[in-house]
């Protein structure tokens, strides 16, 4: 697996999408915190070449790890848990950008349609 994206420990990528689902998190009650349940993590173009095939492996271990995260502070989600990987088509500083919303109904929202967020 990756080790290092355009110069980032992919822990670091971990930790930023942690970060935005806690930055997204809407507190509805004593116990219920729903947080958004797509994301969507566009990756500048020259670090998804080099990641080829593996985006997809990729895309199941950052889920799996947000999974976890949200088992551990009981987050509810606001449907199926999906994580994808794909490119920006335009440089990023950072060399990823995370954008997420709540999609009860459909795992597999047209990510195009996603409107960047703070």
């Amino acid at each position: 697996m990756l080790r290092r994206i355009r110069g980032h420990d992919q822990v670091e990528l971990f930790d930023a999408l942690r970060r935005h689902c806690d930055a997204h998190a809407v507190v509805c009650g004593r116990e219920r915190t729903l947080v958004p349940n797509v994301y969507l993590v566009r990756l500048a173009p020259g670090v998804s070449v080099s990641l080829g095939v593996h985006t997809v492996a990729l895309s199941q271990e950052l889920t799996d790890v947000l999974a976890l995260h949200g088992a551990e502070c009981a987050y509810e989600w606001a449907g199926p848990l999906t994580v994808r990987v794909t490119s920006t088509g335009t440089p990023v500083d950072a060399g990823y950008h995370i954008v997420s919303e709540a999609s009860p109904n459909s795992p597999t929202a047209p990510f195009t349609e996603l409107a960047p967020t703070a």
